[in-house]
């Protein structure tokens, strides 16, 4: 397994900040989600674009995924059309920064509408563009977020978008737990169903006062159980990316990603080397 990051923990860097604490940190890539601090859209600026790609290639990077904003269950079909060509132009500059994956959400279910009957319509739209990342080289995939957190919900998005481009999964580890369900129930559900193309790394502890209940914690003094997480995806054959999503664009009052970059780096390659460990007296 390698170890990436997501710039959405760093928002007071620059690009090229944020590119040389790959190597600064101990990573093996990078997950682009800001630049300059601010979130990568199809609108963002040609010169920043030019930047990422030349911060990407002057430093060698691997770059793990393009994360963005991109919200295909939507209560209109013009609205999921949108969405669909926004996804469009970020697969575009995925292909551009050579990174094989685009992350996307299902979303909220709109207001007045169910779950089964959003599921077809909104199947359909990713579908659509997953076929489009298939022609670029590109994987759309589905991060377990929002009302598709729990892992069968995700799924099951997944499967409505049909089989002709799969979309996989990005495991975001804490979403699936805060929702009730332990590491060895997410793993089987999504191997089961789907293809783990991607993690996301966080720990938290519960906090009432927080929105989702939940505070951001350094790891190991949270209560996500990356630790076994990380077991159960070497047992798995996983061999992707573990990606630290340190929100701190979202939540200003956790640690600074000079003190989170590090820590989960160090730890997570301890995590990597007692897996492996283990895999060989086992076997």
């Amino acid at each position: 397994m390698k170890l990436a990051y997501s710039t959405l923990g760093c928002p007071g860097w620059s690009v090229e900040q944020a590119a040389q604490a790959v190597k600064d940190y101990g990573y093996d890539g990078i997950e682009w989600r800001l630049a300059d601090g601010e979130v990568i859209t199809p609108k963002t600026a040609p010169e920043v674009k030019a930047r990422l790609l030349a911060a990407t290639q002057n430093e060698g990077l691997k770059v793990a995924c393009l994360d963005t904003s991109c919200t295909f269950v939507k209560a209109t079909d013009e609205e999921r059309k949108q969405t669909v060509e926004e996804a469009k132009a970020m697969i575009d500059l995925a292909a551009e920064l050579g990174t094989p994956y685009i992350r996307v959400f299902g979303g909220k279910i709109p207001e007045n509408c169910t779950r089964e009957e959003i599921l077809e319509p909104s199947g359909k739209a990713l579908g659509e563009a997953a076929r489009y990342g298939q022609t670029k080289g590109v994987t759309v995939l589905l991060e377990t977020h929002d009302d598709w957190a729990a892992s069968p919900d995700n799924l099951a998005l997944i499967h409505a978008a049909g089989s002709e481009a799969p979309v996989q999964v990005l495991w975001d580890v804490h979403h699936p737990y805060r929702m009730g369900e332990t590491a060895v129930e997410t793993i089987n559900n999504l191997l089961n169903g789907g293809v783990i193309a991607h993690v996301h790394i966080k720990d938290a502890l519960r906090d009432p006062s927080e929105p989702l209940g939940w505070h951001l914690t350094l790891l190991e003094e949270g209560e996500v159980p990356v630790k076994e997480i990380v077991g159960l995806l070497h047992e798995a054959g996983y061999d992707g990316y573990l990606s630290l999503e340190w929100e701190k664009k979202w939540h200003p009052d956790i640690e600074e990603p000079e003190e989170a970059l590090p820590e989960y780096a160090t730890l997570l390659r301890q995590y990597i080397k007692e897996a492996e460990e283990a895999g060989e007296i086992a076997g």
